[in-house]
């Protein structure tokens, strides 16, 4: 992505944080808001709102001409806490049903849509039900044969609100920058308690502890070594709604995060120096062990509510690949780092946006060049993450700046 666009998309996503404030998460907004899209190539922020707008909103319009950028608002049917609310009513009128009595219990990934029209689900079918890894499949219970229109329909009728809907791949946990030590950065192969492979995440202070984030279903409990067998850690906390564990380490934590190729044999980093919410239509960067850097890639949906494995994660973010000769996730990645630029230069200050949970979309081929083990991990076009507004603002995570 060219620097122009990144350097808009750093403003408009600043003038979308005036509006929605950075105390909530993607998934948590309060009164006519129901949604925003960066348009970054255009320069404008696509707002849209239920109901009359606040002064601050026609505050923000202001300060966007004054940057030569635009903020549109369009009206919505609802607001993103009336949908959020119809996320919850269907996900409680399911949870724990078999789809042969509850087709809707098939569902895989709940968004909201930014439009405020109404809810976006994911759904399996026997013909999604293979998870992408390949190697194990989703419960029969969690699958159904209706069609797309029969599920939106039966969904909406539990919402309360439309509902569009769609057959997709369940998302597969993604469980390899080798040798970290103190202080320990974000990006680094970790080896977890029961020896699977995963990346550490952002680094901070949780608990009065020096702390590095990886994904809870690399582990909540034991201890964690690096990719050369030094202990890295032990399990202080972790979070399974919200994919998170921390890992009190043996030392210290520092601000910064591996974000050269997986085989880097210099340790190329970059600085950690804030972080913000995500919207749809901003471009980010996994940086996963196994995969290394791979940018371009494009949030679609943002807040979303995702079940893998029969387990709801909230306030995830889904993205995808833009740049088809590559991919957005492998196993290997969990835990890892998801960043932008800071400014929009895309230099040595990078701003952190979440922790990779797993993967979303098609299995794609792994090239050879740009994964660890090519022949022995699965590579997705698209990535889910969970959001840092809600690392911060729900778990008390304070970010290493």
């Amino acid at each position: 992505m060219d620097r122009a666009t990144l350097h808009r998309q750093y403003q408009l996503d600043a003038l979308a944080d005036r509006i929605t404030g950075k105390s909530s998460t993607e998934a948590e907004h309060t009164g006519g808001y129901a949604g925003a899209v960066v348009e970054a190539r255009d320069g404008v922020l696509a707002l849209y709102w239920k109901g009359a707008v606040s002064q601050n909103v026609k505050d923000v319009q202001k300060a966007a001409a004054a940057q030569g950028l635009k903020v549109t608002v369009r009206q919505s049917r609802y607001s993103a806490q009336e949908l959020e609310g119809a996320r919850r009513r269907l996900e409680s009128a399911v949870k724990g049903k078999d789809t042969a009595a509850e087709p809707v219990a098939a569902w895989n990934s709940i968004a909201v849509l930014s439009d405020g029209s109404g809810l976006y689900i994911s759904y399996n079918t026997p013909t999604s039900r293979t998870l992408s890894n390949g190697r194990s499949t989703v419960p029969p219970q969690r699958v159904t044969t209706v069609s797309a229109k029969d599920f939106a329909t039966r969904a909406q009728a539990l919402a309360g609100v439309p509902v569009q809907a769609a057959e997709g791949p369940e998302g597969a946990d993604t469980f390899g920058r080798h040798d970290d030590s103190s202080p320990f950065w974000a990006g680094a192969e970790l080896s977890t308690p029961g020896n699977a492979f995963c990346t550490t995440g952002f680094a901070g202070s949780h608990g009065g502890s020096d702390v590095v984030l990886t994904a809870s279903h690399c582990g909540t409990s034991g201890t964690f070594t690096t990719g050369t067998g030094n202990v890295e850690g032990w399990a202080q906390s972790s979070n399974t709604g919200l994919d998170t564990t921390f890992i009190q380490v043996n030392g210290s934590s520092g601000n910064q995060y591996y974000d050269g190729a997986w085989n880097n044999p210099n340790g190329y980093h970059k600085h950690v120096a804030s972080w913000d919410l995500n919207h749809d239509g901003d471009y980010v960067c996994t940086s996963g062990a196994m995969s290394g850097v791979k940018c371009n890639i494009l949030v679609k949906y943002a807040g979303v509510d995702s079940n893998i494995g029969g387990i709801t994660r909230h306030n995830v973010v889904q993205a995808m690949r833009t740049d088809t000769s590559t991919h957005a996730s492998a196993n290997g990645d969990s835990g890892g780092p998801v960043v932008t630029s800071s400014d929009g230069t895309y230099g040595n200050d990078m701003q952190a946006r979440g922790l990779i949970s797993g993967s979303w979309g098609q299995v794609v081929v792994c090239p050879t060049w740009g994964v660890g083990i090519a022949m022995e991990t699965t590579c997705y076009e698209g990535v889910q993450f969970i959001g840092m507004s809600a690392i911060v603002n729900q778990l008390g995570f304070a970010l290493h700046t």
